[in-house]
């Protein structure tokens, strides 16, 4: 997860037309952007990624200390943790437990409370 691209969308026009699944059933056809810089196709699916930001609250909640918290916002920013092209909400959230865990005692029902 080391891509650190600046992603950039595509035109409307060069949007490419991928399966399309809803509740586990095929819905046909939609168009998607990708990065015109790395070809990465844009998720635009419901479990889309969250921006940083977002997860840096819910770090700011937990029982932790500021050394603690320094060192998880240091390891998630060597990963592309909020690429929105990459990255699905859920594997944020899995990234995000393991790091936690790492540098502190807190339960994964602890963290998974303020996501």
């Amino acid at each position: 997860m080391t891509n650190h691209c600046q992603h950039k969308d595509c035109g409307a026009v060069e949007k490419v037309w991928l399966p399309c699944e809803f509740e586990g059933r095929n819905r046909g056809l939609k168009s998607y952007p990708y990065c015109i810089h790395c070809g990465l196709v844009k998720n635009i699916s419901p479990d889309r990624a969250k921006q940083k930001g977002y997860y840096m609250n819910a770090l700011v909640k937990l029982p932790i200390t500021k050394v603690q918290m320094r060192l998880i916002i240091k390891e998630l920013e060597n990963m592309d943790f909020d690429d929105t092209y990459s990255m699905t909400r859920s594997a944020q959230e899995k990234v995000l437990i393991s790091v936690v865990q790492k540098h502190c005692k807190v339960s994964e029902s602890s963290v998974r409370v303020y996501l």
